[in-house]
């Protein structure tokens, strides 16, 4: 297109110097007296037709004009979809030649996540141990804590059967004391009574020769037994009576 503008401007111009330089040889052979009948008018109708011409030609260049920035434009936005394209297709392939290696690294991650998932399921079960060990640790502590509760309540009792055994044993004791005292009261009185009662019979005896009365103890007031016959009393009286020659 650019090619056919550019001959048809140098035709144009051929032909206007062409004109001019008929013109030129026109007003020579005017002003010669030999050539008087050449037709003057003959260079405007060229002159004329091209000047239309060459209206037609620069509407068409503005035309053209429009167009070739047009097409520029769109030249241009070519230009620049293709440069992206070009970049994108650098980029594809620079991601292509990546490609094994992310396939790689993919291959990696699902082997990572496999045992991942394989770790989960033991943290799982190792949450379910967990979970049934702490029950049993609370289980166990209850029953520490049942245990404890009932060795306090056993010490306490044991320790309230012990004051009580205590406090028995000294009320025993001291009945048995009480007892042991009345017992000796009443083992002196009969004491002193069969110690009077034989005095009586050994002055008695003295005198008369003989034992005037039987020593008497009443079953409801005295039992006599065996073991409180106390041998260890005072026999002065009965040992001078034995030894006395009259």
């Amino acid at each position: 297109m650019f090619e056919s503008l550019r001959k048809n401007i140098q035709t144009v111009q051929d032909g206007i110097t062409a004109g001019f330089q008929r013109l030129s040889v026109g007003e020579r052979t005017a002003s010669s007296p030999t050539e008087s009948h050449v037709n003057l008018a003959a260079g405007a109708d060229l002159l004329q037709m091209y000047q239309t011409q060459w209206a037609t030609m620069h509407h068409m260049a503005e035309q053209n004009a429009k167009l070739a920035s047009s097409i520029d434009s769109a030249i241009t936005a070519l230009a620049d979809e293709c440069e992206s394209q070009h970049s994108q297709m650098a980029e594809i392939h620079s991601l292509l030649a990546h490609l094994p290696n992310i396939m790689a690294q993919l291959h990696s991650m699902l082997a990572t996540i496999g045992s991942t998932r394989g770790l989960f399921e033991e943290v799982e079960g190792g949450l379910l141990a967990l979970e049934d060990l702490e029950e049993e640790l609370a289980l166990q502590e209850q029953t520490l804590d049942l245990r404890l509760s009932l060795a306090l309540a056993r010490e306490k009792h044991t320790h309230r059967l012990n004051s009580l055994n205590s406090e028995l044993k000294v009320l025993h004791e001291a009945k048995m004391l009480s007892v042991e005292k009345h017992k000796e009261v009443e083992r002196q009185e009969r004491q002193k009574v069969f110690s009077d009662q034989f005095t009586e019979d050994i002055r008695n005896f003295k005198e008369h020769g003989q034992v005037t009365r039987r020593i008497s103890t009443p079953a409801d007031d005295i039992d006599l037994k065996l073991e409180d016959v106390d041998l260890d009393q005072d026999t002065s009286e009965l040992d001078s009576f034995l030894n006395d020659p009259a």
